[in-house]
């Protein structure tokens, strides 16, 4: 996509406030887009809205939207496509983990939890923004057809698995298949609909700043260089990057795609991997 493309189109992202979240909207604000924020009301809202109008977005309204409030949700959304009329990228970035997994004891209630938003939080949002996603592209042959982009928040954690966080890694592993299937829905009915799913390594956010997740932050670093933390400001780069070039999947850092094609000949390898993190 050209810059001139995104220049008073419309950008909704969920989790906006967050590391990862505000860093994508910082990346995208200067292109003079109309930005919708959807979060839970937090101290860093209002400052954010102001922050991306100075660096150029044309339009930026904030609406509080709880991933587990299906009523919300479907309002919020119905609410912004009736002004707009159209979505032109929908950015499925919030999310939550913790160390839940079924060996050390994490209850179901806290699976639920991460479920609830990362995964049935995601596919509300998606129901409800349906009617708006894209705006008319038509040709002669596809009179039909509609143009914009889907992207996806997803994680390393959901091609590899992780010790002891597996409730967080089967919902990234869920979001990969999600994007994946919308994207051929989308091609069989001849949209022009991209859908990116992004997959960083672990990146440094709150998420890892907590008192369960010490040890396994300092085991990781441990493992030397290349398993040192992503900035969220690569990550909003890489985002912007491929949503210009239309791309289908990337990794942050790049060379994290080893990670899939070594995982796809060899489960032992990354299995190896993961139990001397873990155990370190």
């Amino acid at each position: 996509m050209k810059k001139k493309w995104y220049k008073g189109k419309v950008f909704v992202i969920t989790g906006a406030s967050g590391d990862i979240g505000s860093a994508v909207c910082r990346a995208f604000a200067p292109l003079g887009m109309r930005t919708y924020l959807l979060d839970l009301p937090n101290p860093a809202i209002d400052g954010l809205v102001e922050e991306l109008k100075e660096l150029g977005a044309e339009h930026v309204e904030w609406f509080s939207m709880d991933l587990t409030n299906k009523e919300q949700i479907s309002q919020v959304l119905k609410t912004i496509g009736e002004k707009e009329k159209n979505i032109d990228i929908l950015y499925n970035n919030a999310g939550i983990g913790s160390k839940c997994s079924i060996t050390n004891n994490g209850s179901f209630e806290e699976y639920r939890k991460i479920m609830s938003i990362n995964v049935d939080g995601m596919w509300l949002v998606l129901q409800a923004a349906l009617p708006y996603i894209g705006r008319p592209a038509p040709t002669k042959k596809h009179p039909d057809r509609r143009e914009g982009q889907l992207i996806f928040s997803s994680s390393s954690a959901g091609k590899t698995g992780v010790p002891y966080m597996a409730a967080y890694a089967m919902s990234k592993s869920a979001i990969i298949a999600l994007a994946n299937s919308i994207r051929v829905e989308y091609k069989i009915q001849n949209h022009k609909i991209d859908v990116i799913t992004v997959v960083p390594a672990p990146a440094d956010t709150k998420f890892y700043h907590t008192s369960e997740m010490i040890d396994w932050i300092n085991s990781y670093k441990k493992r030397g260089l290349l398993f040192k933390f992503v900035k969220t400001r690569d990550i909003a780069k890489r985002v912007l990057k491929a949503s210009r070039k239309r791309k289908k999947e990337i990794f942050v850092p790049r060379w994290w795609k080893l990670l899939d094609i070594l995982f796809a000949f060899s489960h032992h390898l990354i299995g190896n991997l993961l139990i001397k993190i873990e155990n370190q």
